[in-house]
Formats: structure tokens, C-alpha cells, sequence
């Protein structure tokens, strides 16, 4: 087989041109050389109960400030699992009150709007819930130049006080309902026009109770809060 015409030969390209090779920086070459993924790097950093704990022994030693700093971290994890506590026990109250007024909303011959208490104030807990999670994870925003949290959903924050404020009135006909068959209710008799069941009757007076108790206690707590950090400077 011949040659083509016009093309050079193997003979014919120089073995060596004498040029030299291009130079690369040597900080180009060893980043191209580095491996996308290294697997040197060091795994992050996760602030654990059991590091809290050997940081303060660490600062601190046997003295003193240790179980200051040992009481101060176990009062944050306990007081966490305390508030879930408190968040998964407000929001099963309204779910039970919805169920036990929708079962007994026929079982209370003194006066019906007791068992329709009940019905409203579940339906518009559980409502109310529902409404404040959308507005904290789906549409709040931390970017404002205070750094307080600005709703992005106007029309959503009016309908949850709105809500709010429905609640509140809601509760005290429910004060008035409740409180004032407290001395005549009978749970006995049927057929007596005083008659209530006592399931949708004690639960209807002991969730408004609950509040009060729980207001009393927020006060008094609080107030303690106060007077201790005055103490301590």
C-alpha cells in the first residue's frame, strides 16, 4: 500500500525537537492531583450530653463549680424532656376532648352545650396546633435585620389569633356552663332533667380546672425564677 501524497512520513517527523516539556505550577499540579472526595478530613463535631459533662470535669476538677456546671447541663436535658412532655400532653387534651363531647353529645340532660363544649374546644385545640406548626416551619423567616422572626403568612398569623381569641371566649362560657351545675348535677338518674353523664361532666370540669392550676403554677414558678436570680445577682 503506498503513501498518500502530501502526507509526511514517520521518517519524516523529528524525534526530538528540542523544546521543553510545558512547565505547571506545582500548586496547580498537586490540586489536580488531590482526589475529589478525600476521606481525611475530619467528621464533624456533635456537642453530646457525655461532652458537656467531660468538658466541665475538664475546666472545673472535683471543685465546686463543677456541680454548679453539672447541675446547670442535667437542668437543660431534663427541662427539654420536660417541655416535649408538656407539647405531646397540650396537644392529646384537645384530641380528647373531641373525642369524649362527639360520644356523649346526647349524655348530659342539664344542659347540652357542656358535651358541644367539649366538641368546640378539641376541634379548635387541635386546630390551633395545626396552624401555629405551619406558621413556625413553613412560613417564618429569621432574615429580618433584628433577628426576630417575621412571618411570611400575614393572612395565616390573623386567623390563628383570631382562633386565639375564639378559644378564650369559648373557655369562659364553658366556666359558666360547667361551674354553676357544679352543686346540682346528678349522675345517677337518667331520667332527671339535672342528669349528666359523669364521664363528659368531670372531664369538661377538670379540663377547665387544669388551666387554672396550671396558670397558678406558671406564676408561682416564675415569680420563684425571679426572686432566685435576684438573689444571685
Amino acid at each position: 500500500m503506498s503513501v498518500e501524497e502530501g502526507l509526511p512520513t514517520y521518517k519524516d517527523i523529528p524525534e526530538n525537537s528540542g523544546a521543553p516539556p510545558p512547565n505547571y505550577p506545582s500548586d496547580l499540579a498537586a490540586e489536580e492531583a488531590q482526589p475529589v472526595m478525600s476521606g481525611a478530613e475530619p467528621p464533624p463535631s456533635y456537642d453530646s450530653l457525655f461532652g458537656k459533662i467531660k468538658e466541665a470535669r475538664t475546666e472545673h476538677g472535683n471543685s465546686l463549680g463543677f456541680f454548679k456546671a453539672l447541675a446547670a447541663i442535667l437542668g437543660a436535658a431534663i427541662g427539654g424532656i420536660v417541655c416535649v412532655a408538656c407539647v405531646c400532653a397540650l396537644m392529646a387534651l384537645p384530641i380528647a376532648q373531641l373525642v369524649i363531647g362527639l360520644q356523649n353529645q346526647d349524655d348530659c340532660t342539664i344542659n347540652k352545650n357542656i358535651p358541644l363544649f367539649l366538641i368546640v374546644s378539641g376541634g379548635c385545640g387541635c386546630a390551633a396546633a395545626i396552624l401555629q406548626v405551619l406558621d413556625q416551619m413553613c412560613c417564618s423567616d429569621s432574615s429580618g435585620s433584628d433577628g426576630e422572626r417575621k412571618s411570611k403568612c400575614p393572612l395565616l398569623r390573623l386567623i390563628l389569633h383570631l382562633l386565639n381569641l375564639f378559644c378564650f371566649v369559648w373557655f369562659i362560657c364553658g366556666n359558666v356552663w360547667v361551674y354553676k351545675v357544679h352543686k346540682t348535677v346528678n349522675f345517677d338518674d337518667a331520667d332527671s332533667e339535672e342528669y349528666c353523664g359523669k364521664l363528659v361532666y368531670l372531664f369538661s370540669f377538670w379540663s377547665i380546672t387544669a388551666v387554672y392550676i396550671l396558670m397558678g403554677a406558671t406564676c408561682v414558678i416564675g415569680c420563684g425564677c425571679v426572686c432566685l436570680m435576684a438573689c444571685l445577682g
